[in-house]
């Protein structure tokens, strides 16, 4: 059977990206993210085993997942990640192999990395201002992150991001400072809607923020909305944009340049009628396989590894399972009384 034949949902959608989470671990508390204290952590003996992680892949990539893109929790807190990442390089069929890390240990990582195959790394960096950094991340050190980030980009990896969760933390000074850093920098910055979790500090309405995107002007309706349209508006003060038609890329951002500037600005909106485009699944550290962040529907691939079922009754069943992969992103079974969407588990538990 042909590869590229197999996973292919009800919708036509040929989903060939995996979102592969190999930690809930991690080292800061975003404000956003988790609560100030933390959350309980999976144990270890249900976290997926390094082995165990391979062995999903390789299933999956049989079935034709050709893009990896490794996540956490942070990532760079797995003991063994650098040799995952390696043995995970051998399978055949990856064409591509990426990182999304929170940047504070990924320094002394980059050259390693650059070597295994890694070539697009996503980093988050919700401001450039250090103390409120510290605020947003309960402690973070940006110093740290901003090494990261240079020393990338003389690397030479083929993309590295800047994700920027919109906050009402989110300011003009942070966004001229990060609309200036693709003035010389070959980098992308990406503006995100935030995703409300259960138990973080804010939560948003499930709003469109397409009507923005499209055309710059609309009646402001929340403080993401605000946001935008301040960046846009800050985009327009710094030189004439232009939207990227073509864009190096598996995610759903939609970017733009300004004239002369070497990096693009991007925006990744909370917005089902993107879901069209979904090509990816995710695996949780914990083993279970989600069709959409905001579906509450997995299926348990650990305990079908653990219970030593046959590789072609696992391929059967993901094969079934990925044709119930919904249209969009099922607000509606998600709504709280107060008309919030809520996603069911904090970030760091699905994989960012």
């Amino acid at each position: 059977m042909n590869n590229d034949q197999i996973l292919i949902d009800s919708y036509k959608r040929k989903i060939d990206y995996l979102r592969l989470s190999i930690t809930d671990r991690c080292n800061l508390r975003c404000i956003y993210c988790m609560p100030e204290n933390g959350i309980r952590l999976i144990s270890r003996n249900e976290i997926l085993t390094f082995e165990e992680i391979l062995k999903i892949v390789q299933i999956l990539v049989e079935l034709g997942i050709k893009k990896i893109r490794i996540t956490g929790g942070e990532p760079l807190l797995r003991d063994n990640f650098l040799d995952l990442i390696k043995e995970t390089g051998k399978i055949e069929g990856i064409e591509d192999i990426s990182l999304t890390t929170n940047g504070i240990l990924l320094d002394k990582y980059l050259c390693k990395l650059y070597e295994l195959g890694v070539k697009r790394i996503n980093i988050s960096l919700d401001s450039l201002d250090p103390i409120k950094y510290r605020e947003i991340t309960r402690g973070g050190d940006i110093n740290k992150v901003l090494g990261s980030i240079s020393n990338a980009i003389i690397i030479g990896f083929k993309s590295v991001k800047i994700n920027i969760v919109i906050t009402e933390r989110l300011d003009s000074k942070d966004i001229r400072k990060f609309i200036n850093l693709t003035l010389n920098n070959p980098i992308d910055i990406r503006f995100i809607e935030m995703m409300p979790v259960t138990g973080s500090d804010d939560s948003i309405e499930c709003s469109s923020i397409g009507s923005i995107i499209n055309s710059n002007i609309t009646k402001l309706k929340n403080n993401t909305q605000s946001s935008v349209k301040e960046i846009f508006s800050i985009m327009g003060k710094a030189g004439k944009y232009f939207k990227v038609k073509e864009h190096a890329g598996y995610g759903p951002a939609i970017y733009y340049r300004i004239e002369g500037y070497k990096g693009n600005i991007g925006f990744i909106l909370n917005d089902k009628n993107y879901c069209r485009y979904c090509n990816r699944i995710r695996l949780t550290s914990k083993g279970a396989v989600k069709l959409c962040l905001f579906s509450e529907r997995e299926f348990d691939i650990k305990r079908k590894i653990r219970g030593k079922a046959s590789t072609e009754e696992i391929k059967t069943e993901l094969i079934n399972f990925i044709k119930t992969k919904p249209e969009n992103r099922e607000c509606n079974k998600n709504f709280n009384n107060d008309g919030i969407i809520k996603i069911s588990n904090f970030m760091n538990q699905i994989g960012g």
